[in-house]
């Protein structure tokens, strides 16, 4: 009877996140829908041009959208090797105080609010990169994903321990009863075993990545430029975040803003569902790591 009640409670609770995601995207369709209506998703999507202070108004989100993915992109490229760097060491060569500790701290930094991020980012971050390159402003896309991989390195950290305690539970003893060394364990199992964990580490950072708002609003200067490192750019999130206040319910400008952030919730779902078919496919093939 209490196994039957759990079991029921599971498929409960696991169906009314279903049923969360579902509303909201509904949610979003219907109030993009009307600006979807008026103008074609392929332009909308792949043109350049957003200006809602202009009387008619164009609303695409190509250069945004792009700005999104490439500041994600880079602060993972920036994050993982250091977050690979620190697990290494937690999990093989720190005593169990450290690794402890390590953890803590890490895992404190998933807690510090992106706000006080978004401050470090504009009188830090930004400021170092003005002098460093001699720049009249310093926020750009490097600033941004600066800060975001600083954001996103206890998620890395936390998904790269989990998948070397497994590795080493499952090897670490025929390797110490063959005589080999940690380093060499290290080079020819654990980095082999875990490329396919680094990879979709990666896609599900990069999909958590794209949606931060704040800090890296605060960083990037928020201009829908064509993105480039040592240039301004803008995200969707950021780009909702500044704009849905001053957009009139039911306007164009109001549609247009729910259109961008349903395109945005589409990508990450679909990066999602590749991450979960590769999970799939590469445990049917090799099993579980």
């Amino acid at each position: 009877m209490v196994n039957r009640a759990f079991k029921t409670s599971i498929y409960f609770f696991t169906a009314i996140t279903a049923i969360l995601l579902a509303v909201l995207l509904v949610f979003l369709y219907k109030e993009a829908h009307p600006f979807f209506v008026n103008h074609g998703v392929f332009d909308f999507i792949f043109g350049s041009d957003w200006n809602a202070r202009d009387i008619n108004g164009s609303f695409q989100i190509f250069n945004i959208l792009k700005g999104s993915f490439y500041i994600a992109f880079l602060a993972c490229i920036i994050s993982s090797p250091l977050a690979f760097g620190v697990s290494i060491y937690i999990c093989f060569y720190s005593p169990q105080k450290i690794k402890k500790m390590l953890l803590w701290t890490i895992g404190l930094l998933a807690g510090i609010p992106s706000i006080t991020y978004g401050f470090f980012a504009l009188f830090v971050i930004v400021k170092d990169l003005e002098k460093l390159f001699s720049m009249s402003a310093g926020e750009s896309v490097l600033a941004g994903a600066i800060i975001l991989s600083i954001m996103i390195l206890p998620f890395f950290v936390s998904t790269f321990v989990e998948t070397l305690e497994i590795i080493k539970l499952k090897y670490e003893k025929d390797s110490n009863s063959l005589g080999v060394s940690k380093e060499y364990f290290i080079r020819k199992v654990v980095i082999r075993e875990c490329r396919f964990s680094m990879v979709t580490g990666f896609i599900l950072a990069s999909a958590r990545a794209v949606g931060e708002t704040m800090a890296v609003m605060m960083a990037i200067g928020n201009t829908p430029l064509v993105p480039k490192l040592l240039g301004k750019a803008q995200t969707i999130p950021s780009l909702i975040a500044l704009e849905i206040g001053m957009s009139e319910v039911g306007s164009e400008h109001y549609s247009a803003l729910f259109a961008a952030g349903f395109v945005l919730l589409l990508l990450v779902l679909a990066i999602n569902l590749v991450f979960f078919v590769l999970v799939q496919k590469r445990n049917n093939k090799y099993g579980k790591v």
